[in-house]
This record gives C-alpha cells, sequence and structure tokens, in this order.
C-alpha cells in the first residue's frame, strides 16, 4: 500500500506500509516506517522508521529519520528534525531548526525558526519565537512574539512585537503591541506610549483570610504617611524605550514600526501624572523599619521601580482610624476640661467671696506687710502654706506647702494686688510638697499666693517678681 511519485521516491524502502511519496526523493530513505506523506522534492528524504509523518513541501521534514507524529508544511518546514515528535510546522522554514524537540507548534514562516530541543512551545505570527533554542512552554501570538527569547520558558507575548528582555526569563508576560517585559514572574500590558488601562470593574487581589499566615497588625498609618512626597511629573519615554530595546536583536520590519510608534510616544511623553517617587517610598518605609508591599522592587541593579497604588489604601486607611482615636481622645479630654472648669468655677467664685468679704472689712489684702495672713490663720496646723523661695525673684519661684490630713481638694491660687485671678494650680499629695511658679510671663510687680483647703482660705503670703 506504498505510493511513489518521482524519481528515487521511497528508494530504501522494505517493509515500510501505507506510505505516500509525491516528488523527487521524497521518502527516499525510508526502511520500515509507515503512514508516511511526502509531497515535494526531498521531503521526509532521511526519514528511516518514523512514522505517521506528513511533509508539504520542498526539503520539509527533510533530516527527519525515527520522529513521528509530525506534520510540516512548506519548504524547509522541520527541516533538521531528526527525533523529535508530534511538532506541526505550518509555514517556509518554521521550526527548520528543531532536531529532538517535541509537541511544538509553529504556524507562521520562520516561527521557532532556531528551535533545537525546546519543547512545547506553541508560535503563531511571521518570526514568532524566532531565536528560541531549548527554551520550553512557551506562547507566542503575533507577529515576532517573543522573538529575542532564546533559553527561556513558560513566556507568554500577545501582540505584535510583544516579547520579554534578552535573558531567560521565566513566566514573563507581555500583552498588546510591542509590549515589552523585563523580569521573571512579571506581567507588563501595553507599550509605552499607552496613555489608558482599565475595565468595566476594578482589579481583584486574592485576598482569602483562610490563606493568609502569619497576620500582625503591625501597619505604619500617620507615621509613614506624612513621610511621602507627592508629586506631579512626566515621564521619560524615550529612555524607557531605550532601556527596554537594551541588547535585543531588531530588523528593518522592527526599525519601521518603531518609526510610526513615534507620535504616539511623543504624545505619551506630555503628559503630566500625579503620584510618588518609589525609591523615596522605599525610603520612608525603611526609616520606620516598616515592610510595604507597595514598592516593587528591581530583581537586577538596573531594573525598573514600579508601586502598587491600591497598597496605599492600607496605611491611609490606618492612618485615618489613628486620627479618629486622637478626635475621640481630644473630644474626652474636652469633656473632662470643661468638668473641671465648672468645677474651679466654683471654687473661683467661693474664692471670690471670701476675697470680696476680707476688702469689706478693710482687711489690707496688698501691703506687704499684712497681706490675708493676719486675720485668717488656719484652724488647724495640719495645713500651713510657706514663703516663696526666693522672694523676690525672676521669672520662677518654689512655693513649699503641708497637707497632713485627708481633704477632699486643695489648691494654690495667685492674684495681682487689685485681687485679680492670675494662676491656680489643684495640689493634691498628702503631706510635705512644694510647686514651682513660672511667672516669666508676669510683669514685674508684687503679687498674692494662697492655700484653700476643701474650698476654705488656710494662708495667703506676697511675692515679689522683679524682672
Amino acid at each position: 500500500n506504498n505510493t511513489a511519485n518521482g524519481s528515487y521516491a521511497l528508494t530504501y524502502n522494505t517493509i515500510g506500509t501505507e506510505n505516500t511519496a509525491n516528488g523527487a526523493f521524497a521518502l527516499n530513505r525510508n526502511t520500515t516506517g509507515v503512514y508516511n506523506t511526502a509531497n515535494g522534492s526531498n521531503a521526509l528524504y532521511f526519514n528511516t522508521t518514523g512514522y505517521y509523518n506528513t511533509g508539504n513541501g520542498y526539503q520539509s521534514l527533510y533530516s527527519n529519520t525515527t520522529g513521528y507524529n509530525n506534520t510540516a508544511n512548506g519548504e524547509n518546514a522541520l527541516y533538521f528534525n531528526t527525533t523529535g515528535f508530534v511538532n506541526t510546522a505550518n509555514g517556509g522554514s518554521s521550526l527548520y531548526s528543531n532536531t529532538s524537540g517535541y509537541a511544538n507548534t509553529a504556524n507562521g514562516s520562520s516561527t521557532l525558526f532556531s528551535n533545537t530541543t525546546g519543547s512545547g512551545n506553541t508560535a503563531n505570527g511571521g518570526n514568532a519565537l524566532f531565536a528560541n533554542t531549548t527554551g520550553w512552554s512557551n506562547t507566542a501570538i503575533g507577529f515576532y512574539a517573543l522573538y529575542n527569547n532564546i533559553t527561556g520558558s513558560n513566556n507568554t507575548a500577545v501582540g505584535p512585537f510583544a516579547d520579554v528582555s534578552p535573558g531567560n526569563l521565566t513566566y514573563a508576560t507581555a500583552i498588546g503591541s510591542d509590549a515589552i517585559v523585563d523580569a521573571s514572574n512579571k506581567v507588563r500590558v501595553g507599550h509605552t506610549a499607552v496613555t489608558s488601562i482599565g475595565g468595566q470593574v476594578g482589579w481583584s487581589t486574592f485576598s482569602d483570610g483562610r490563606y493568609k499566615k502569619n497576620i500582625k497588625e503591625d501597619v505604619k498609618g500617620l507615621s509613614f504617611i506624612n513621610k511621602l512626597r507627592p508629586i506631579t511629573y512626566t515621564v521619560d519615554i524615550n529612555g524607557l524605550n531605550e532601556y527596554y530595546n537594551k541588547g535585543r536583536k531588531h530588523d528593518s520590519t522592527y526599525e519601521k514600526m518603531k518609526t510610526s510608534m513615534q507620535p504616539s510616544t511623543d504624545e505619551a511623553a506630555k503628559i503630566v501624572y500625579n503620584g510618588f517617587i518609589a525609591q523615596d517610598v522605599e525610603a520612608a518605609a525603611k526609616k520606620l523599619n516598616y515592610e510595604f508591599s507597595g514598592v516593587d522592587k528591581p530583581k537586577t541593579k538596573d531594573g525598573l521601580y514600579g508601586l502598587r497604588y491600591a497598597d496605599f489604601v492600607v496605611p491611609l486607611v490606618k492612618a485615618v482610624q489613628e486620627l479618629s482615636s486622637q478626635n475621640e481622645n481630644l473630644l474626652a479630654d474636652q469633656v473632662r476640661l470643661k468638668s473641671q472648669n465648672d468645677k474651679q468655677q466654683e471654687i473661683n467664685e467661693s474664692l471670690q467671696k471670701q476675697i470680696d468679704e476680707l476688702r469689706a472689712m478693710r482687711i489690707p489684702v496688698d501691703k506687704s506687710d499684712v497681706g490675708f495672713t493676719s486675720n485668717l490663720k488656719p484652724q488647724t496646723s495640719n495645713f500651713s502654706l510657706e514663703q516663696n523661695i526666693p522672694n523676690p525673684f525672676n521669672n520662677s519661684t518654689l512655693i513649699s506647702y503641708t497637707l497632713s490630713e485627708s481633704f477632699s481638694s486643695a489648691q494654690i491660687i495667685v492674684t495681682d494686688k487689685s485681687g485679680k485671678l492670675i494662676k491656680q494650680v489643684p495640689v493634691s499629695a498628702t503631706g510635705k510638697g512644694s510647686l514651682r511658679i513660672d511667672a516669666s510671663s508676669l510683669p514685674s510687680a508684687t503679687y498674692q499666693y494662697s492655700l484653700l483647703v476643701d474650698g476654705k482660705l488656710i494662708d495667703t503670703k506676697q511675692m515679689i517678681l522683679t524682672k
């Protein structure tokens, strides 16, 4: 059941069956191979025992010996394949250099051209995965897609000229015309001239608590936010393109595309953005010993820094919570202060009443040799007020006192010659105590100070402030 059309077609076949050879030297060396189809001069020329192969085109599957289940459509398609199997090459010189690589699919002229042992690659588009040699499980869709990948694996590029920076990258993804990804485990969407990326709904990030470990409430809030430096800026698009194209191989086709993109690149370079500088954010976090996930650090010395702006929501929420707590504490302090002020007002009114009574009795409250002390000796020796030291004084002086039995409230008040209240300071410790009076903001004058216990005036003395 063999069919041979052309000089030297199936010349060496011995027991091979169900083979079809159309063209000079087609399946020339086949011996025991079965179910092979070769259409074109020198198609499947060296096949010996390989089976279920189809070669359509001049020298398609030319070097195949034992490889099986290969399909080559186009001149020189799978030309060097020897033992590779389950490969599909559609297009002139597609999978041209493949020797033992398997399970590759190449659709388009010169797709996977340099592949030798790489396996599981899919290339759709002229020159896609052109330079790949041993890389495996790569997917390139688009004209010249993943053109510069050589040994990298598990990379994906969708769009004409979508590519990876030279090197052995893995799990890198570039989506969009001339989108370039520069590091492994990284995804890039769009060319540098792209000015808007979006969709109907917001981007979702994995956040299931069942799969989160080492949970800590150590997020920095106000301390971190206050260190950030918001700026406006434009992007050096041409500089970025030079960075991405460093070391990449190009031809005249790419240069024409680049020239056509220049107007869009120039427009993108004019856009004014609002944001931060990644290095500044990194420095702010380091000062606080804060592990902030919003900084996308490069994996190489000259790699690009990035920011994950969505991650800024967390420290911002923390900052709002801190401000809210501060406001609540301030409100509580205000309520407490109002209560104290109300109580102090009652004491002041009682004190003013006593001062008014003293004046009505014509007791000289403003003379240095008398003061309040002449008629207001305490009823008990358990409370006493000492003369301030030094006296006269400059800026500050120390007042000593004794509170030797239980009481509800006590305070020292300072008044001027007219009886106007200048200062009032609560005192609470039982026993001997002292109070330093700061009078740096008061004018030079003679002042009175008094000790009140449970609303009763215990003693009054004078002090002289000189500056």
